[in-house]
């Protein structure tokens, strides 16, 4: 794991994980998702993302949610003053409002200038009072999201064995199918493919399953290829990110 990314907020009763990226970063992340709602808070300096397609820039005191399954990518950083925090969470354990709003929207952005006066120990408790508890008080905005959830594109992208196949059973050709799919989810089925197989792999390195049968199980050609791209979509090595939820 780069120097410049450090997990510390593993544990918390509601967060699944939590980690801090400070300083530098000059390549950013591939276009992801992640199977959970992704939380990210600015202390210091300036954030960019692409979430959808939108461009944005977080600032100090700013928090973004981002919709499980939504395309998005961290920007490079090339200022050393930055330091950001992402958490994630299920939306499931979202308030109801909030995960309606959420679910209409590319994304929700709040201003909350009390976090940069918070105690890192308290950040973790106010996320979830107000992400998850609905608590006061946050008032979100940001885009609605050009289309609703079509879950049967998305889940044909990874229950058949080929792309071709997964056109066939919604009676489309393979051209068209890559097309909508691009168009609905931001990314090809292809990509969209590897990165479930990482989000698989994401969660059984959290529960401490070996690297070895996690690249074996989500389907990689060794251990190295499962590494390269876990690093280059989460930027996190897999060894780091499961030493960072071993039991305390």
């Amino acid at each position: 794991m780069p120097n410049n990314l450090r997990y510390d907020y593993v544990g918390h009763r509601w967060l699944l994980e939590g980690a801090d990226w400070i300083g530098r970063r000059p390549d950013g992340l591939e276009l992801h998702y992640h199977d959970e709602v992704q939380v990210s808070v600015v202390w210091n300096g300036h954030r960019d993302f692409r979430v959808g397609r939108h461009p944005l820039q977080l600032a100090p005191g700013q928090m973004l949610l981002v919709p499980q399954r939504r395309a998005h990518r961290a920007l490079p950083s090339l200022r050393g003053e930055l330091r950001s925090t992402e958490f994630f969470l299920k939306a499931e354990s979202l308030p109801d409002a909030t995960r309606q709003l959420l679910l209409a929207s590319d994304y929700l952005v709040a201003d909350e200038p009390s976090l940069l006066q918070a105690q890192p120990d308290d950040v973790g408790d106010m996320i979830v009072g107000w992400v998850r508890d609905g608590a006061p008080p946050p008032r979100w905005h940001g885009p609605r999201a050009r289309t609703g959830v079509d879950s049967e594109l998305l889940d044909a992208a990874t229950r058949y064995a080929s792309i071709t196949e997964a056109a066939r059973a919604l009676s489309c050709s393979r051209e068209g199918f890559i097309r909508a799919f691009a168009r609905h989810a931001g990314m090809t089925p292809h990509a969209y493919r590897i990165n479930e197989r990482l989000n698989r792999g994401r969660d059984m390195l959290r529960r401490r399953e070996s690297i070895s049968d996690t690249a074996y199980a989500t389907g990689f050609s060794d251990q190295s290829h499962f590494g390269r791209l876990f690093l280059r979509y989460f930027g996190a090595t897999p060894g780091q990110f499961r030493a960072a939820h071993a039991p305390n």
